[in-house]
């Protein structure tokens, strides 16, 4: 059967990432070899017209400069959103007492839906117009609205400066740096791809505590314009170096929207939207939750979130390393499941301290596993070309998790909880990974029966 592997003998061998010429159109194959393990490989058309945007070559030294960029590009925009427990806890003790939990959380919660939003824009737009130019707007856009959003003594006006504003500045570097890792490693991309998406946990852990530091210090204003600042220069520091490696052909300059029709996205999708959704709820509420529930200060429940970004990062370090050899989908669903069991057997049965702390090791290093591998699964089961476009259709499933997760939590927390039982709204996080979770089983029954494939 020429043009076609039957599956018998050898696959046929890809080079730099490419699905090879003689494999078949439908874009999935699986060779069960001898070993243990069975390699299994998902591999969309579109890497058979993907052109090559330059002539750096993946694995080398240039490649490893753009995953630091990615690591500084992710850790000034994501890492930034993934502090905001520590404005949540101010807004809500100390500047704006008489305000809901649930209204304080939209500030956060716009400013990470107007990312997922742009992610389908900037998405496309890394696709036609070059990434550099693209982050380096972001930067600047990122740090007008944190210095903006200093002079803001309302709600409303956080609302639309550190929330609206800083969403759509950070959209840019977000959809860049969490899927150009990708495109630049064929034998350690899971490591790459972990070491760059580590970024978002290694800022989130120090923007945590330097945000409580410059806030109980210099006070709220110039704590945001520090940041603006900061990550304005940082950012647009790295931007020469956040580059694409692969494009699709000059033809398929266009979002695929047929992945919405591809039942494997759907269930990925839906995945996604649950794990972002759980993603959040612990990082906004468990600051609070230890000055409320446990009597902490409000130092020591900033820490939590510190000490959940912290462990985020070794997640994702962890789930890089192990990603090329067990397989990032078997590792994704795995992780998911340790974030449902920290949620369910510690913080839903228990309030204390010690627990408290067990669920923000366990939490953090699970999440932070999380969200490094869903661009390499999404790479490897619907390849390399379009990428940055298929992330930013994943970015839909990030915009509807952001609408699922926290505000109907902290909606919780102030009708049922009455803001000082987080009883209900525990549950409701806890849920949330069990969902995608079964998602996660259901895809990987699409894609393989075999329990002990590596995929």
């Amino acid at each position: 059967m020429h043009g076609q592997w039957t599956g018998l003998g050898e696959p046929p061998q890809a080079t730099d990432g490419m699905a090879p010429d003689n494999w078949g159109a439908d874009g999935a194959r699986a060779y069960v070899g001898k070993a243990e393990w069975a390699a299994v490989e998902f591999v969309a058309p579109a890497d058979l017209r993907a052109e090559t945007a330059t002539d750096k070559p993946c694995d080398g030294p240039y490649a490893w400069a753009v995953i630091f960029a990615c690591f500084v590009s992710l850790m000034l925009s994501i890492g930034i959103n993934d502090a905001y427990g520590v404005y949540q806890q101010h807004y809500q003790l100390t500047e704006f007492p008489d305000a809901t939990a649930t209204i304080i959380s939209w500030v956060g919660t716009v400013q990470f839906l107007v990312m997922c939003v742009g992610g389908v824009l900037s998405g496309f737009l890394c696709e036609r117009f070059d990434t550099r130019v693209l982050n380096a707007v972001g930067a600047v856009v990122m740090g007008a609205a944190f210095v903006a959003g200093s002079f803001c003594r309302s709600i409303g006006g956080l609302m639309a400066t550190q929330g609206l504003l800083y969403g759509v500045g950070a959209s840019f570097p977000f959809i860049a740096g969490t899927s150009i890792p990708t495109q630049w490693f064929t034998k350690r991309r899971g490591l790459a791809t972990g070491i760059a998406l580590s970024g978002s946990g290694v800022g989130g852990m120090w923007m945590t505590s330097a945000t409580t530091a410059m806030i109980s210090s210099v006070g709220r204003p110039w704590a945001m314009r520090i940041t603006g600042i900061v990550a304005m220069l940082a950012v647009l520091a790295v931007s020469p170096w956040m580059r694409v490696r692969i494009v699709p052909s000059r033809s398929e300059h266009t979002i695929d929207w047929s992945m919405v029709r591809n039942p494997r996205f759907l269930v990925l999708l839906g995945a996604v939207v649950f794990a972002v959704a759980a993603y959040f709820g612990p990082f906004y509420q468990m600051p609070s939750y230890s000055v409320v529930v446990l009597h902490k200060s409000e130092t020591w429940g900033s820490n939590m979130d510190t000490l959940m970004n912290g462990l985020s990062v070794v997640g994702r370090l962890a789930i890089g390393l192990l990603a090329d050899s067990v397989g990032p989908l078997n590792l994704l669903i795995a992780n998911t499941a340790l974030a449902a069991v920290s949620l369910l057997a510690l913080w839903v049965a228990f309030d204390t301290v010690g627990t408290l702390i067990a669920v923000a090791l366990l939490f953090g290093f699970a999440i932070g596993g999380i969200v490094s591998v869903i661009p390499v699964v999404a790479a490897q089961v619907f390849g390399l070309a379009r990428i940055p476009s298929i992330i930013g259709l994943l970015f839909i499933g990030y915009f509807a998790g952001g609408l699922l997760g926290v505000p109907p939590m902290s909606a919780l927390l102030d009708n049922v909880g009455h803001r000082t039982d987080y009883t209900g709204a525990i549950w409701y996080m806890a849920l949330l990974p069990v969902c995608s979770l079964l998602f996660l089983l259901v895809l990987r029954l699409m894609l393989t029966r075999q329990l002990r494939v590596k995929i």
